[in-house]
């Protein structure tokens, strides 16, 4: 399963650009009615701080903000649960590739701690049936600003087969979960960035009441779940709870006729098949896929918690022995 704002913390470090940072600005933290906001940190002295989230985190030398994401402070909402605080990246000429997404999301309503939020963001990342990818360190504890992190790194590559080396690396403070998402080119430089958060410092951990996540009256969006998402041939088959056999037909076996059927199923939520499909495949071997498939019982996928329904390819051969 996938959670969206992991896919957009993810797309966010991949695909944008290098931008010089906009100079820093007085940030707002306070609206006219006195509220205090989330989304309003501010940066000052080359420190970003948030009164609601209640910490300081001061930016690394060598380290710029990329202002086309978050500038002077201002958070960029990845859903009305999840918050992009800041997003660095080095200084022209060091650690190219590298960069640091400091985010925060409500943990109201999340199951586990901060290492299962994390044990699960990568676990996620593992599953992506479009990329390889593979864990390089599991879950472990590590200690900043007087808090426990946990983190956990994996390896993926760009288009080009480059290696990006990410990890996750976050607390859990005053309800949110707190900390940075990393990339970089080397394991080296994933260190490097996550040494950054040993200036990071924390206030009381106790919520300010004065604090919201929006205008006050306004209606909480849930996050769009997707109607059905597509899965690998691997992964469909690790969810097998049922499988029949298709019976060889007997004029296919008298013709000498062997090879693949490749069907394409629509499984609901349940893990029944909804419909199927022929994509390829001998007229005579066909028929007895299609028949034997359609009996297939899949456990429930789950996306977010939620089982959704799936679309996967399902290759099913035939093969005579001694034929």
């Amino acid at each position: 399963m996938k959670r969206v704002w992991v896919c957009l913390l993810a797309t966010a470090i991949l695909s944008c650009g290098v931008a010089l940072a906009q100079p820093p600005g007085p940030g707002s933290s306070s609206s006219s009615s006195g509220t205090l906001r989330f989304e309003d940190g501010a940066i000052a002295n080359g420190v970003y701080s948030n009164e609601c989230l209640g910490f300081s985190y001061p930016i690394p030398a060598g380290w710029q903000v990329n202002g086309a994401v978050t500038g002077a402070g201002k958070a960029k909402r990845l859903s009305y649960k999840s918050l992009a605080l800041l997003f660095l990246q080095p200084e022209k000429g060091k650690l190219p590739g590298s960069r640091i997404l400091l985010t925060a999301r409500d943990a109201a309503g999340e199951k586990g701690t901060a290492e299962d939020f994390v044990t699960n963001a990568v676990s996620e990342q593992l599953n992506s049936p479009t990329e390889h990818r593979e864990l390089v360190r599991d879950t472990f504890a590590v200690y900043y600003g007087g808090k426990h992190f946990f983190r956990s790194d994996y390896k993926g590559a760009l288009s080009d087969g480059v290696p990006l080396f990410f990890a996750y690396v976050y607390t859990e403070f005053r309800g949110y979960f707190i900390g940075v998402t990393l990339a970089s080119g080397t394991p080296e430089g994933l260190d490097e960035a996550a040494d950054s958060l040993h200036e990071i410092s924390f206030q009381e951990d106790q919520v300010n009441p004065k604090c919201s996540t929006g205008a006050e009256g306004a209606q909480e969006p849930r996050e769009v779940q997707p109607t059905r998402v597509r899965i690998s041939q691997g992964v469909a088959a690790g969810l097998i709870v049922k499988k029949v056999q298709p019976q060889y037909p007997e004029d296919a076996k008298q013709a000498h006729v062997q090879g693949q059927v490749v069907l394409r199923a629509l499984i609901d939520k349940d893990g029944n098949i909804e419909k199927l499909d022929l994509v390829s495949g001998h007229p005579m071997l066909a028929p007895a896929a299609l028949q034997a498939v359609k009996q297939w019982k899949y456990k429930p996928y789950l996306l977010n918690g939620e089982s959704v329904r799936v679309e996967a390819d399902i290759i099913v051969n035939f093969t005579l022995f001694g034929g």
